[in-house]
């Protein structure tokens, strides 16, 4: 059983990172304006994380696990009953929606801190989320019809092409959520079903 006080914490520190990294880049949230935010001593702070790019982070991975994890489990489920092309194409911009609609929740966040020059923690955080995201997608892709590819590089590919997208949808005008997951699903390489 986890103490009380440990979940008390955890929970504020989230609250007090999201809420500091909405209002400006994380590159200027210092490790005090966290520890004041969560009424959290600066030993605390540094017993959950190294700083507040790092505790951002912890915060953002695990939802991003569980659009990856349920993408998996969808293609596993899609592949034992020998899903057609077109149902895989499906998975794909599910959770190519899910990983869209979790940053539009996110969007003062992302928006400040994926063009932010001084620090590139939630940017280096999404491309190698998307990488391991890739690489397991390929490595499950049907050896009979893929292409010869390296896949680490393959897998980079794809994953600096959706944070690309991410970025240039947040800078650009206003635009629907529905056209940015149109345009990435129709950006794929035509392998990746």
């Amino acid at each position: 059983m986890v103490d009380a006080r440990i979940l008390h914490t955890t929970a504020a520190l989230r609250e007090a990172i999201l809420r500091l990294a909405a209002d400006r880049p994380v590159s200027e949230i210092t490790v005090a304006d966290v520890t004041r935010a969560a009424g959290i001593n600066r030993a605390t702070f540094y017993s959950h994380a190294v700083s507040p790019g790092s505790l951002l982070a912890d915060v953002l991975t695990p939802e991003l696990d569980r659009i990856r994890d349920d993408d998996a489990e969808a293609r596993r489920v899609a592949s034992d009953r020998g899903a057609s092309r077109e149902e895989l194409a499906a998975i794909t911009r599910k959770g190519i929606n899910a990983v869209v609609e979790h940053v539009v929740t996110h969007r003062d966040i992302y928006g400040k801190a994926l063009p932010d020059p001084d620090d590139g923690s939630l940017h280096r955080l999404l491309v190698e989320h998307f990488t391991v995201s890739s690489a397991l997608h390929i490595r499950e892709l049907d050896q009979a019809t893929r292409p010869e590819l390296l896949d680490d590089v393959a897998a980079g590919f794809v994953a600096q092409g959706f944070v690309g997208a991410i970025e240039a949808w947040l800078a650009g005008p206003r635009r629907a959520r529905k056209a940015l997951v149109d345009t990435i699903t129709a950006s794929f390489p035509t392998w990746w079903s």
